[in-house]
């Protein structure tokens, strides 16, 4: 299973999909904002608590520094959480292929190809980011108008994405409220349009 949760309300979210933080796998994390990353510490100590094994985090080289730099603050926690720090841009997890791009955002952060899912995380809309990809959980920051620099507006995203399918995240509350005119645009360009929301499960 995939399971894409952002930073804020990530544990209380697995807990009511009865998911124990002592079972995830690994983390795959796209960039280092704090609504990305906010219950990562959380999920950390949660985990030691319960005496799991060491925990594979799949990001950018950034997270790296960042967490040595949160872990400045909570010292006491150091020798206990366990944790190992992975950058490659190509790796397998349960017989998956992931392949990690460069975003198109205001810091350091991948979006994920696994197999033909894309996961775009936080980045404007660009043409190489849906080669060999047929669905994706796509960011949809902005509505329209606006200027597409660090985040997707629904004009970048159809001037660029070749895909069938599209469960839009990530958008802000102009976007929100514009979803029935979001859905029926990007329709048009012939991409059939989602809203994720939370627990929802999809078979893919």
């Amino acid at each position: 299973n995939v399971y894409k949760r952002q930073g804020f309300g990530a544990m209380l979210r697995l807990s009511q999909a009865r998911i124990n933080v002592s079972e995830i796998d690994a983390l795959i994390l796209t960039h280092i904002h704090s609504d990305h990353v906010g219950e990562l510490i959380g999920i950390l100590k949660a985990r030691w608590l319960e005496d799991s094994d060491k925990l594979e985090i799949y990001g950018p080289e950034n997270l790296r520094i960042f967490i040595e730099s949160v872990l400045e603050s909570y010292p006491y926690l150091r020798r206990k959480l366990k944790f190992n720090i992975i950058s490659s841009k190509r790796f397998s997890l349960g017989g998956l292929k992931v392949k990690a791009i460069n975003a198109k955002h205001s810091i350091q952060g991948y979006a994920y190809k696994i197999e033909d899912l894309l996961i775009s995380g936080d980045t404007r809309s660009f043409s190489e980011l849906y080669e060999d990809v047929n669905k994706a959980i796509h960011e949809m920051s902005l509505s329209f108008g606006y200027e597409a620099v660090d985040h997707t507006t629904p004009e970048n995203f159809v001037e660029n994405a070749s895909l069938n399918e599209v469960y839009f995240v990530h958008m802000y509350p102009s976007a929100f409220n514009n979803r029935t005119e979001i859905k029926k645009f990007v329709e048009k360009h012939g991409v059939k349009v989602s809203f994720a929301e939370d627990l929802q499960l999809v078979e893919l």
